[in-house]
């Protein structure tokens, strides 16, 4: 077979992977700018813990406790969004591998996107929790917490 053929045969079975890639850059994005608010809202919190007398230093603790998990599923998301991206990568290196050797990989291909679909699976579900503790806290907290801190300002 034509070689350059060939190479043209890889280049547009990886096109899928690269889109793949780009719409986990972008996720990637997101999720570190929602990493970049909570830390923001604890700094914002502990500039007031200290000022705070006992009932209202309760409510900071109890939001600064949402926060840090809140913190902690957005990296586990972020963890399993890099791994995801780290393995669609490999399959792009792979596909490459696999066409210019003799021996087939495809098992090794189809096995590690499998995985790559789980690990960005599992990372939308972590996502999505922490939207929706982000969302439960708004709705639930953030009045009472806005006015305590506007007592100390």
């Amino acid at each position: 077979m034509n070689k350059e053929l060939l190479i043209s045969e890889i280049l547009s079975s990886a096109v899928s992977p690269v889109f793949l890639l780009a719409g986990v850059g972008a996720l990637l994005n997101v999720m570190t700018g929602r990493l970049g608010r909570i830390v923001d809202r604890l700094r914002h919190l502990q500039e007031y813990i200290d000022k705070a007398n006992a009932e209202d230093k309760k409510t900071f603790l109890l939001n600064r406790k949402q926060s840090v998990f809140r913190m902690r599923l957005i990296y586990a998301s972020i963890f399993f969004c890099t791994l995801s991206g780290l393995m669609v990568c490999i399959v792009i290196g792979a596909l490459f591998i696999g066409e210019l050797n003799t021996y087939s990989i495809d098992a090794f291909i189809s096995i590690l996107f499998i995985l790559c679909m789980a690990s960005l699976i599992l990372s939308f579900i972590l996502l999505a929790t922490e939207i929706f503790m982000a969302t439960q806290t708004i709705s639930r907290d953030l009045i009472k917490t806005e006015s305590i801190i506007s007592k100390y300002r």
